[in-house]
């Protein structure tokens, strides 16, 4: 009997962990915003990330992450956000444990987390991004993030990174 009710236990608790991988944040009165799967062509994608100076600094090489990459653009009221993150072949999970669209209005100098994704990874040595989402007009946006890649489960590597501001 007790194995039944841990087991269940086991059960419920891993549902819950495995449904809270999106926290939302959107002010008193404001629509939540969706947050889309689009497709883009390896210019367009390159295109995005060239707009990020931060890319251009490489981790170190002996590193899980082998590489790693955020940046936004925008069009009109329309974020375009694109990332990646390459690991070593060795690794068993890759991509981002957060993602945090970040806002401000243009005469602050304070950024406040506007939308926050996390868990964001694949069981494999890459992962990219690339979310279309629909913003309020009269704020300045980025994006932060936190590269994630796990060889097991003593050898895990985090990295983080910063967008461009648009």
């Amino acid at each position: 009997m007790k194995k039944i009710l841990y087991s269940i236990l086991i059960v419920c608790l891993s549902v819950v962990l495995l449904c809270g991988n999106l926290t939302a944040f959107a002010e008193d009165g404001e629509a939540q915003p969706e947050w889309q799967d689009i497709t883009l062509t390896r210019e367009e994608f390159d295109g995005i990330l060239a707009n990020n100076p931060n890319n251009a600094v490489s981790p170190l090489a002996t590193g899980l992450i082998i590489e790693r990459s955020i940046g936004v653009q925008r069009s009109g009221n329309t974020l375009t956000i694109t990332g990646k993150t390459y690991c070593s072949s060795s690794v068993v999970k890759c991509g981002f444990k957060e993602v945090v669209i970040q806002r401000r209005a243009s005469s602050s100098a304070s950024w406040s987390d506007y939308l926050t994704y996390t868990d964001l990874y694949v069981d494999t040595f890459s992962y990219i991004l690339s979310k279309t989402l629909t913003v309020p007009s009269g704020y300045q946006y980025r994006v932060t993030c936190i590269h994630y890649a796990k060889k097991n489960i003593f050898s895990t590597q985090k990295i983080d990174n910063t967008s461009n501001i648009v």
